[in-house]
């Protein structure tokens, strides 16, 4: 069984030029894009300095950031895994949104606002596509071949709920607009699209395409919740005890236990029989 060092060394090692590779590049460039483009034309007006159409500022800054986060992501196949190793580095991408949100609520003229709130969905929007991109990429490093064992798995979630909030924020929105204030709107109707995008992309939502593809995975290295589009992976030697109790099967994991409600499993008896014997087998090498 390889512990947790090796297995860091193994995916610290793994790059390559496979399609998800590619695909973190490009978002590496989008990112990068949308952080520039945010910091120039915030900068541009705050310091009254634009040499030309706002709109040009703009789509030069996202050029050279893009470039430049090209560059950056091509010259360095490790990336993707080292960014999505751990949650504080995952997280850590969106953090760059925070400026623009300060600079957004601060009483500045309604141009600045405008700019700010625009940097604060795109850098969160990409940033947010980009640790997600990062996470898969880790754990498809650490977990290489098909699983040892597998298990479908519904994730959790009320559809009503979800559809309700997005509604809700969907007419707040719309609301804003109609009666003159187009950046709150914006703001609105950008939180709606995204709920429902990440309903869509958790597999929280019981329609859509590939649904069959929300399982329980064990591997030789850990466990993988594997959802529609995107995967968390946790390590055996993290795990410290199991138990199903009220109808709810639960790996303690410190600070961040792993739980699954047993309707959400078909057979929650035999995914924690399983669990067991991995860890045990696990606790041996």
């Amino acid at each position: 069984m390889a512990t947790r060092n090796s297995t860091e060394r193994v995916a610290l090692g793994d790059g390559g030029d496979g399609p998800s590779d590619r695909r973190f590049r490009l978002a590496v460039a989008v990112y990068a894009g949308a952080l520039v483009a945010g910091v120039v034309s915030v900068a541009a007006v705050l310091t009254a300095f634009v040499p030309g159409p706002l709109s040009a500022v703009y789509a030069a800054g996202f050029a050279g950031g893009f470039v430049g986060g090209l560059a950056v992501a091509a010259a360095d196949p490790r990336l993707p895994v080292r960014l999505g190793r751990t949650l504080g580095r995952r997280a850590a991408i969106v953090v760059p949104t925070a400026p623009f949100v300060v600079v957004w609520f601060a009483p500045l003229e309604a141009a600045v606002d405008v700019v700010a709130l625009w940097a604060v969905i795109t850098v969160f929007a990409s940033g947010y596509a980009l640790s997600q991109l990062a996470g898969n990429r880790y754990v498809d490093a650490v977990t290489t071949g098909e699983p040892a064992e597998r298990w479908r798995w519904t994730p959790p979630g009320s559809p009503v709920v979800d559809a309700l909030l997005a509604g809700m924020w969907l007419v707040i929105g719309i609301g804003d607009v109609v009666t003159g204030s187009p950046a709150q709107g914006l703001l609105w109707l950008a939180l709606a699209v995204f709920w429902v995008a990440s309903c869509l992309v958790e597999g929280r939502w019981s329609f859509g395409p590939g649904r069959d593809r929300c399982e329980v995975q064990l591997y030789e290295t850990g466990l993988v919740k594997r959802r529609l589009y995107t995967k968390t992976f946790v390590p055996w030697n993290e795990i410290g005890h199991t138990r199903l109790r009220e109808g709810e099967l639960v790996l303690d994991r410190g600070l961040r236990d792993v739980r699954f409600d047993s309707d959400e499993l078909g057979d929650p008896d035999a995914v924690l029989e399983a669990v067991d014997r991995w860890l045990e087998t696990s606790a041996e090498r």
